[in-house]
């Protein structure tokens, strides 16, 4: 029975506890509510299914409509997004984008507040989450890309998720942490294959550092691999299914490497049977490399593709004999210190010299995501490698460095393939984490030299 101490006491726990998670709950609650504002006002995703994002919306049709059918186009590309797309549709129906434009607006939020839940973990200035989740309120690169039916929200979703629980698994111990961290990073990779550099980043540091980090022991690494590795196999399942070819996850990793090695702008192969138009791509960064070369004929940083600006070959689009042929004449033609200028061009991309797609074709929101770019690399870029840096000290290998992790394994796809604006967007709220830190060590520091000429100073008078 309740007496009136028990419903005071209750009453006064609850209040404690939303005192406590303040921050959290505002930051929550402001981040969904201009999302569902976007997405369903401003932006419907309904209104944007063209080009990828009818992609997307194709493949999880089509895996509703028969699930096991064998489609040669399915295995180019990761399946993780239009697995999500596919499972909402389920739900409420498979023309219902207005479900679809919420989905993407609860991910979007729970990567807004699992980021300010790792900043809380991994920060050592407790201004540093609430600024964090501030600035990820209104940050439009990640809105403007959730408004849209594209891999980037899933992602970044899944690759929050997989840090806070390897965060939490550094600081607590506790095996369930191990489990959603591979489950999570599992996630990740199917819909983004790029993370498993991040998984291969993680273990060299244990390796190096474990010392370190004493409480994630080798039977967690075995936990976390568990689930890893059955997502794994059924995406290698899958992907044999539907090609008849050998892989882990997809077959278009070689022929972005095409684009990186050869920075054509586009390429197109010339399929046969069932599949007998043309396929085309061309990433956009890379085309508006080519663009700028007209305002900026005498800059160093040019698309200069090494065998003409268009490719084209005969046969399926994931062709690696063909694909690889491109790759060994591009390496030829342009020598390794020719790869070399590619591959820092290529990680330049990923702040500067492009605005993200799809914005960047739609001329309603091409200047707004422009400004916002360059403010990112004004504002964030240089801040976020000092805080990488300082991530990786010896006091911070069991906190930020688990953070650097990712960013690092961007920058080193970008240097290997290309980078871009609509590639780094996923990744931007531990890059402003990092940002945020190597601002703190700048001030911390200019305080700490004033205050040391102020001392000298008084010394001599």
């Amino acid at each position: 029975m309740n007496t009136p101490e028990t419903t005071r006491s209750a009453r006064a726990r609850v209040v404690a506890w939303l005192y406590r998670h303040r921050w959290l709950l505002a930051i929550t609650v402001a981040a969904l509510v201009l999302r569902l504002h976007w997405n369903l006002m401003v932006h419907p995703l309904g209104d944007y299914v063209v080009s990828d994002m009818r992609g997307y919306d194709v493949r999880s049709t089509q895996l509703l409509t028969n699930p096991w059918k064998k489609i040669e186009y399915h295995g180019f590309f990761p399946y993780g997004a239009h697995y999500v797309v596919a499972a909402v549709k389920w739900l409420f129906g498979r023309y219902n984008y207005p479900a679809i434009s919420v989905a993407y607006a609860l991910m979007g939020t729970i990567t807004v507040s699992l980021a300010y839940l790792i900043a809380a973990r991994v920060s050592r200035h407790a201004w540093v989450p609430p600024l964090l989740g501030l600035i990820l309120i209104p940050y439009y690169p990640i809105i403007s890309l959730g408004g849209y039916m594209l891999s980037e929200t899933p992602f970044a979703v899944f690759l929050m998720a997989a840090t806070y629980s390897l965060v939490c698994l550094a600081q607590d111990g506790k095996a369930r942490q191990a489990w959603l961290a591979g489950l999570w990073v599992g996630c990740a990779t199917a819909v983004r294959p790029q993370v498993m550099i991040s998984v291969a980043l993680f273990g060299l540091l244990w390796l190096v550092a474990r010392k370190r980090m004493p409480k994630i022991r080798l039977a967690h690494l075995v936990m976390m691999a568990a689930p890893l590795a059955a997502i794994l196999a059924f995406s290698s399942y899958r992907l044999h299914h539907h090609t008849g070819r050998r892989g882990l996850v997809s077959e278009n990793g070689t022929f972005n490497l095409a684009f990186g090695r050869c920075h054509a702008r586009k390429i197109m192969s010339t399929p046969k049977g069932e599949y007998k138009s043309h396929i085309m791509f061309g990433p956009p960064p890379l085309i508006q490399l080519e663009h700028r070369a007209e305002r900026n004929p005498n800059s160093w940083v040019q698309l200069g593709a090494a065998l003409g600006p268009e490719l084209e070959f005969p046969g399926f689009i994931s062709d690696k004999q063909a694909l690889n042929g491109f790759i060994k004449q591009c390496v030829e033609k342009t020598g390794w210190l020719g790869q070399l200028k590619y591959s820092v061009i290529n990680v330049m991309l990923l702040s500067a010299y492009n605005t993200a797609w799809p914005d960047s074709g739609q001329g309603l929101w091409r200047k707004l995501a422009t400004s916002w770019g360059k403010a990112n690399l004004y504002a964030f870029t240089f801040p976020a490698l000092l805080g990488m840096i300082l991530a990786f000290r010896r006091r911070e290998l069991d906190r930020l460095a688990l953070v650097a992790i990712h960013p690092l394994g961007l920058m080193i796809l970008a240097f290997i393939v290309f980078g871009g604006a609509r590639l780094r967007a996923s990744y931007d709220p531990l890059i402003i984490l990092l940002a945020l830190e190597g601002y703190a060590f700048l001030a911390l520091g200019g305080y700490g030299l004033v205050r040391k000429l102020m001392a000298r100073r008084g010394a001599r008078s």
